[in-house]
């Protein structure tokens, strides 16, 4: 799926990772039907749950919250919770994956800066890698990808942020000489900083700029139509 727009004939100094949603996509509707059709079919249960309370969270977390919220025992989700987690991404296709996505206002554009200046671009998220796929094809941004850590491999938002970094290196010859991280969501940004990466927070309607400067961005941007602020916090 991911781009080869960026080649390896010299090191990398500079990467971006995107937490995608409210960054550059966004669903049309409310989803929440896909967690509680993964939910049941996995653990044949049916879940009560608002699916906004886990804004930014790893598919993960959220999984073991709303199941042991709704009853189940450590041992019983522990058993099925990975399985759980890779079912999402076949009950997201059911439910939306085939109806139109909002890509949001300036996304190409920056992607396609990003890349002109030689930046390596990967995601890291806390969503399922299925689904991440899924939003980035409708939406017509894979071709500005390399790589992406996903929330079905790690629970950790900190160690798939510090996976991605890793993998940038081994790769992608990433000098590991400046990371950002664009996110909408403070449990990312937390994490970022937690990472020991520089964190962009991303204004999406659910969290202000306060609220995203409490979490650990360094800096806000009201979307990424602010393009230029956002190139220019990564330029340094």
């Amino acid at each position: 799926m991911f781009s080869k727009i960026i080649t390896r004939d010299s090191m990398a100094e500079r990467l971006v990772l995107i937490d995608i949603n409210g960054v550059l996509v966004k669903d049309s509707r409310d989803v929440s039907e896909y967690v509680a059709e993964a939910i049941r079919s996995r653990y044949g249960l049916e879940a009560h749950f608002n699916l906004s309370d886990y804004e930014g969270a790893s598919a993960q977390d959220m999984l073991r919250d709303i199941l042991a919220k709704n009853g189940v025992s450590d041992d019983e989700i522990n058993a099925r919770l990975q399985g759980c987690a890779e079912e999402l991404g076949y009950s997201y296709y059911n439910v939306t994956g085939r109806e139109a996505i909002v890509v949001l206002d300036g996304a190409k554009q920056l992607l396609g800066e990003l890349v002109k200046k030689g930046i390596l671009v990967g995601i890291a998220t806390g969503d399922i890698e299925d689904i991440v796929k899924n939003k980035l094809e409708r939406a017509g941004l894979s071709d500005y990808f390399k790589f992406g850590e996903y929330g079905n491999r790690e629970a950790s938002l900190e160690k798939i942020i510090r996976n991605a970094v890793e993998r940038a290196k081994k790769e992608f010859d990433f000098s590991g000489q400046s990371v950002w991280i664009l996110s909408s969501t403070p449990r990312m940004l937390s994490a970022a900083k937690a990472a020991g990466v520089n964190a962009l927070g991303v204004e999406s309607g659910q969290h202000d700029s306060s609220e995203l400067s409490a979490a650990g961005a360094a800096e806000v941007v009201k979307g990424v139509k602010e393009r230029s602020n956002i190139i220019k916090a990564v330029l340094g």
